[in-house]
């Protein structure tokens, strides 16, 4: 099926070619990029959906200038000045190649079913409120944006309204309702220049505030309580697969001590703690780690502690133990810092896991880290189908 919206909204790259070519597309590039450091045989796992696969998206408000025709990235819109600018209020993912512009949902792929017609409704209902859409250029507005996540396993899930000033949202709550009965309803304020800038001021409305998810381990059921800003891989199904894998190899090697350095809300720790002697998960952000102390609890696992700090602080303060111990790195696409880097490379730790949702900071990380350390596996988990990116994971052993 081919999506209405694909030439202009940025939701999609690759939905024009069937998933096979994607695929080797995404194959291509990453074995391309990681030649240098490894020479074997590069493997993808496709996802297991194709569509409806997402967990997690979040859709922008926007006031913007009509355009009478779609325009690239690259060509200027030139406006006739002899006429007064007509705007716009849309409400869905970003345009492709826009800060400022979004497009209007239709018959979206990526969440489930109900998307489409969801997103009609809450479009109506800010209009019909009259609340003013954000607009990026001039920083004014109140409505900037929606994030909502699923539990694929649970069936719960979270509605977040996003707006750039506390708002009462007291007529939102049935709109939810009508759609997704299940989930908590929450609004937050980024008041901040940029989409970038993170939510703050979190206010309940509805439910619990937090949502759960279920992961599958050897047999083993894996409860993972998440809040708004915790972060989850967005495909459940095929996070699952490389959770697995992961626990899979951890389990051979059995160490006594296993850092999780980017943690989150202690993924891999939770999936590998019957394989390690203790699991040290490292996370920059507080709501994370309240949720990782919790899952610790939810799953008795007595064995997995947190530190709510930077990777590269935790590194400073805290001399790494090398003897039976090992390494997971699931930073985000930024790569892992480069002092982080600078003092893995030094660790004397043998075994090096490195899950990686960016193979272009992966290659970057791993031309400090290739002075110590070399790569001897490579396999590719796709998370994110008609889009370029990867989720790849390699096992570096120190030489």
């Amino acid at each position: 099926m081919v999506c209405k919206s694909f030439s202009l909204c940025g939701g999609c790259s690759l939905k024009q070619d069937d998933y096979a070519a994607q695929i080797e597309i995404k194959k291509g590039k990453v074995v391309k990029l990681l030649a240098p450091f490894y020479s074997g045989e590069i493997n993808i796992t496709p996802s297991p959906q194709t569509e409806y696969f997402r967990n997690k998206i979040e859709l922008s408000f926007c006031r913007q200038v009509v355009w009478s025709e779609p325009f690239a990235k690259k060509k200027k819109f030139i406006r006739d000045k002899s006429k007064p600018l007509e705007f716009e209020n849309t409400f869905g993912f970003r345009m492709k190649g826009r800060w400022d512009r979004s497009v209007n949902i239709s018959g979206c792929l990526l969440y489930e079913p109900n998307l489409s017609a969801f997103a009609a409704a809450v479009r109506k209902w800010a209009l019909d409120l009259q609340v003013p859409f954000y607009d990026q250029r001039t920083h004014s507005g109140v409505l900037r944006g929606l994030m909502l996540r699923r539990g694929v396993n649970t069936g719960e899930g979270m509605a977040v309204l996003i707006t750039a000033a506390p708002f009462d949202a007291t007529s939102f709550i049935p709109l939810v309702e009508q759609f997704y009965p299940s989930y908590s309803i929450l609004t937050a304020v980024n008041a901040g220049m940029s989409d970038a800038a993170g939510i703050c001021n979190i206010q309940l409305l509805k439910g619990r505030g937090i949502m759960r998810e279920k992961i599958f381990e050897s047999g083993r059921e894996i409860i993972f309580e998440i809040s708004p800003q915790s972060f989850f891989q967005t495909n459940t199904k095929a996070a699952n697969l490389l959770y697995q894998k992961v626990a899979n190899r951890v389990a051979e090697l059995n160490p006594a001590v296993m850092y999780d350095l980017y943690g989150g809300a202690g993924s891999f720790s939770l999936c590998c703690a019957p394989y390690v002697g203790k699991s040290i998960c490292v996370e920059s952000v507080a709501s994370a780690v309240n949720n990782g102390i919790k899952n610790a609890a939810l799953n008795k696992a007595e064995n997995v502690s947190f530190f709510n700090s930077t990777t590269e602080d935790f590194l400073t303060k805290q001399r790494l133990g090398n003897k039976n111990s090992l390494i997971v790195l699931d930073p985000p696409r930024s790569g892992v810092h480069p002092k982080a880097c600078q003092t893995i490379l030094n660790s004397g730790v043998k075994t090096i896991l490195y899950i990686s949702c960016n193979p272009a900071t992966l290659a970057e990380n791993l031309k400090t880290l290739s002075a110590k350390y070399e790569v001897v596996h490579a396999e590719c988990f796709d998370f994110f189908p008609h889009s370029e990116h990867i989720e790849t994971l390699t096992e570096l052993k120190l030489k």
